[in-house]
């Protein structure tokens, strides 16, 4: 593949084509691929070659590349998602030398600030915020492009991550993919109103609508989540390391301890990850982090083996247990001192004196801006003071 931008395309559909970008580098003559969705970047560096094909490895996510090349300028193939049932596949085609996601063209109104949204609106409505911005491309050579629309979906219990997309006349065409999630939004702009189509992968598409609201909020992700019993939290679980570990023990007696209710497929799981990195690295034996992740892998070995490879392809220095499989009822059972787990990932705090004092559930992560930076600067804060106590 040459070294440069390329514009990659999955179908959806007989008519739906979800766009995006990734650019193609040299480093010490191996290939580098990165994704490119906004602001963010995902690199892949597991490619392997055979005859004219190309095998492209996800690092978190259980997720591939298989494409052949055509020539210079053009691969074609599949992007697989084996984390979901059936072989699941969507079309690809990468073409080289396409710098931007959608056409640049003139914009009939502003989609920049928050909008109201309900997703579903004609069988299970759900609320969400949309907060978007027009922001400068960085492959326009004019330096320019008003068009270019970045943003996300905020829901109560996470983020659609990065939207990349642009504003033509009155429609708004956003889209991202990011190893486990391919999603493409469609909007036509009508009498103050945005009427759309979502959809994710071949295999879901719903309707949605959204009105300009400055002051819209959800409901707060701490109290979605809550103690129904006086019974303590505990569990034994098998570690990544062929061992077991039980919860609570010496090491977490007197200890700040955060337990981590997530699946190694899950984006949203996957950014909260990384910021359990880095307040991990600040607290150090102070604080005591532990990951239960719930996997789709069919068999035991799988799971163990699938979440080892998570924490050491991520750098994650806390400690990580496989509870079972990827269903949130699965995660209820489990922990049935709670109401019940209704988001991947979920967040307990608990005190040194093993009291839960807080459940965060889900995560809105760096895509959301501001709401991801006030969530940093109060959770930090939180922690501190436990610590403190």
């Amino acid at each position: 593949m040459k070294t440069g931008v390329w514009y990659g395309s999955f179908q959806l559909s007989e008519t739906a084509q979800l766009p995006f970008l990734f650019e193609v580098k040299k480093q010490k003559k191996k290939r580098e691929m990165y994704i490119i969705n906004g602001d963010e970047r995902i690199l892949l560096d597991d490619i392997k070659g055979q005859g004219d094909s190309l095998f492209i490895q996800f690092p978190a996510f259980a997720s591939e590349f298989r494409v052949q090349v055509k020539n210079k300028k053009n691969i074609s193939g599949r992007w697989y998602n084996h984390a979901k049932k059936g072989n699941y596949y969507l079309p690809f085609e990468g073409t080289f030398g396409i710098e931007e996601r959608y056409p640049q063209g003139d914009p009939n109104f502003n989609v920049g600030g928050k909008w109201e949204v309900t997703f579903d609106y004609k069988t299970e409505p759900e609320k969400a915020i949309g907060v978007f911005s027009t922001v400068v491309s960085s492959f326009d050579k004019s330096g320019f492009s008003s068009n270019r629309v970045t943003g996300t979906f905020l829901t109560e219990t996470g983020d659609y991550r990065y939207l990349e997309g642009a504003v033509l006349a009155d429609s708004l065409y956003l889209s991202t993919f990011d190893g486990s999630h391919a999603f493409l939004f469609s909007a036509h702009f009508s009498n103050d109103t945005l009427w759309g189509e979502f959809r994710s992968g071949s295999h879901y598409k719903t309707e949605w609508f959204a009105v300009k609201n400055e002051n819209v909020k959800l409901g707060d992700p701490d109290s979605l989540t809550y103690l129904v019993s006086e019974e303590p939290i505990h569990f034994s679980l098998p570690n990544v390391d062929g061992g077991n570990y039980t919860y609570p023990n010496e090491t977490t007696k007197g200890k700040v301890t955060l337990i981590q209710i997530m699946g190694t497929w899950c984006p949203n799981c996957l950014d909260e990850s990384n910021y359990l990195r880095g307040l991990k690295a600040e607290h150090g034996d102070d604080l005591e982090i532990i990951a239960v992740t719930y996997e789709t892998q069919k068999t035991s070995e799988g799971r163990i083996n699938k979440v080892k490879t998570y924490k050491e392809n991520l750098n994650l220095d806390y400690t990580f247990l496989v509870g079972g499989t990827a269903c949130k009822s699965c995660a209820t059972e489990m922990f049935s001192m709670l109401n019940e787990i209704i988001s991947f990932p979920t967040v307990l705090f608990i005190d040194k004196k093993g009291e839960v004092r807080k459940i965060h559930t889900g995560f809105s992560g760096p895509g959301t801006g501001d709401y991801y930076s006030d969530f940093v600067t109060k959770t930090d804060s939180f922690v501190k003071s436990l610590i403190n106590e």
